[in-house]
């Protein structure tokens, strides 16, 4: 494997939507309109849109293109296998809007969010999303970022663990902030 972790830029909103729409969700066809939107939208506006994949898919370009979606693509050689959903915590509305995920009062530059991993049905098992959470975490520390968050779900025997499983977190020194009825905060001072 040639494995590139590139951060996403405007100019790769095609190998996004190509991702999203061919290859993350192979092995479940009911969520390939996600498009890694539920970070963004209200849960409203997500049910809404479910299923509208033309306007989902205007959604995540017009997000990508205001430098709201943040996150990273995966490459192997020039293939897309993996995406993860990190950003900055301000940008995530569903996240600020909910006391539940407040940890402190979020500022801009503060706390980088990690909300999503979806690595290709064929490459799950082979510690990309280990690398990913490393990649994150440097580059948090060299963006002066106070802390990495993640929202793992609280229920560890959950199959699809998207938010990335408890013990990924635990690995990369994160410890457990807030213990919520679904999910957990997992935060890692920097």
């Amino acid at each position: 494997m040639d494995i590139q972790i590139r951060k996403l830029t405007p100019e790769m909103t095609e190998d996004y939507l190509y991702y999203f729409e061919n290859v993350a969700f192979t092995d479940h066809d009911e969520w390939a309109y996600c498009y890694c939107l539920e970070s963004h939208l209200s849960q409203k506006e997500n049910e809404d849109m479910w299923g509208d994949r033309e306007r989902r898919s205007a959604k995540a370009k017009e997000l990508i293109s205001q430098g709201i979606m943040e996150g990273y693509l995966v490459y192997d050689g020039d293939r897309v296998i993996g995406w993860c959903n990190a950003g900055d915590k301000t940008n995530y509305g569903p996240l600020m809007d909910n006391r539940d995920y407040a940890t402190m009062e979020a500022h801009k530059g503060e706390i980088m969010s990690v909300y999503c991993f979806e690595i290709a049905p064929e490459s799950r098992g082979k510690g990309i999303a280990h690398l990913l959470l490393d990649r994150i975490v440097q580059d948090a520390k060299e963006q002066s970022y106070s802390y990495v968050e993640g929202y793992p779900f609280a229920d560890r025997k959950f199959e699809y663990q998207y938010h990335g499983p408890i013990p990924l977190y635990e690995k990369h020194g994160f410890r457990m902030v807030a213990q919520k009825e679904w999910f957990c905060i997992m935060q890692k001072k920097l």
